[in-house]
């Protein structure tokens, strides 16, 4: 069995590697972010190299959030090489250490950086992002702030009394309670189309739309023109800030309330359920990297290919990577059930790996 120096030894090496490649990146990020923002800044003398670094700063933590599992794949990669080169593992294993008890500190704490960031990091880098608009409101006076909730391509859709209507704006402002750029469609009780209404914009004012410059055609196909025009609603103000919020942008504990409120209005809930049990099944997904490096590493000392087995491990972590992707998309247009296309990737990549490793190491 392994004892608690070796394995914390074994854990703190990962953590450690991980966080460099994390951080790096991070860095990376901020000064490609940077140089977008000098020139975007070109023309103004006001604006100074600190608000600059400031608006990249926040920004940077949200677009490092997908490669996580890429970070520990490599981490995990470039930590047993090294324990390999140093004739580390061999001292382990010759002292009767088997390669699972090894891998168990390494993929424990794999698992716990998981969990720090679905629980803490992604919700900071939320934050942070949102953060970020308000500073680059604030620093070039163009845009809308981030808690006001602007989202691009809305839609929605609502019961009226006479039947109900789909309402698309092109951009929606305010939490969802200002819309530009409106197209209105309403059917009767049998699902026919009554009547379109095209308008400038629409605002939410409780029990129903106000919408302003407006031409309506009915079943007549004549247009008539109004500056303004009422549609009834019964959407509570919850419900549309719901359905605004993108899945990426929402907390892990929000996600399930969201999708509730995204059903509520019509909409699609299964891309905030999507997020949500994909958050969930990380450490799962980050275990899974951590299994995958070890099937490509473990050999290097045996048969010295490691150029060959280090590409088939990024291979592997890319291929797991884009077919996760394809199932997640699956789970968000309800084609699997949303739990599924979150955890099944990840389980079935431990499965693999585990297989891997025991024809490798028990033959």
């Amino acid at each position: 069995m392994i004892g608690r120096t070796l394995g914390n030894y074994f854990a703190f090496r990962f953590a450690k590697t991980m966080l460099a490649m994390m951080v790096s990146l991070l860095l990376i990020i901020i000064m490609v972010d940077f140089v977008e923002q000098v020139r975007k800044a070109a023309e103004s003398s006001d604006i100074s190299v600190i608000d600059l670094l400031r608006i990249s700063a926040l920004k940077a933590p949200i677009f490092i959030d997908k490669a996580f599992p890429f970070a520990c794949l490599f981490a995990a990669m470039i930590t047993l090489t090294q324990l390999n080169q140093k004739l580390e593992l061999v001292v382990v294993r010759a002292s009767g250490v088997s390669v699972w008890q090894f891998l168990l500190p390494i993929g424990a704490a794999a698992m716990v950086i998981g969990l720090l960031v679905s629980f803490v990091y992604h919700p900071v880098a939320v934050l942070s992002f949102e953060a970020s608009k308000d500073a680059e409101v604030d620093v070039f006076h163009q845009g809308h702030r981030a808690h006001n909730g602007e989202v691009a391509g809305y839609w929605i859709r609502q019961d009226e009394p006479a039947g109900s209507s789909i309402i698309n704006a092109r951009i929606a402002r305010e939490n969802g309670s200002l819309l530009d750029d409106v197209k209105v469609i309403r059917f009767d009780h049998q699902g026919r189309i009554i009547e379109r209404i095209d308008a400038a914009s629409a605002a939410y004012e409780g029990d129903h739309w106000q919408l302003s410059d407006t031409v309506s055609v009915g079943n007549d196909n004549r247009p008539v023109r109004a500056q303004t025009l009422d549609i009834p609603t019964k959407l509570s103000r919850d419900v549309l800030v719901g359905v605004t919020a993108d899945p990426d942008s929402v907390p892990v504990w929000s996600l399930r309330s969201t999708a509730g409120k995204a059903l509520l209005s019509g909409g699609n809930p299964n891309p905030y359920l999507v997020q949500f049990y994909s958050l969930l099944a990380l450490p799962l997904f980050l275990l899974a990297m951590v299994l995958i490096a070890a099937t490509v590493t473990l050999r290097f000392v045996r048969f010295g290919q490691v150029g060959r087995l280090i590409l088939g491990g990024i291979l592997s972590g890319f291929l797991l990577y884009t077919i996760t992707n394809f199932v997640t998309s699956l789970g968000s247009n309800g084609i699997v059930p949303p739990l599924v296309a979150a955890w099944s990737p990840a389980i079935v990549a431990i499965l693999f790996g585990i297989t891997i490793l025991l024809h490798q190491e028990d033959g």
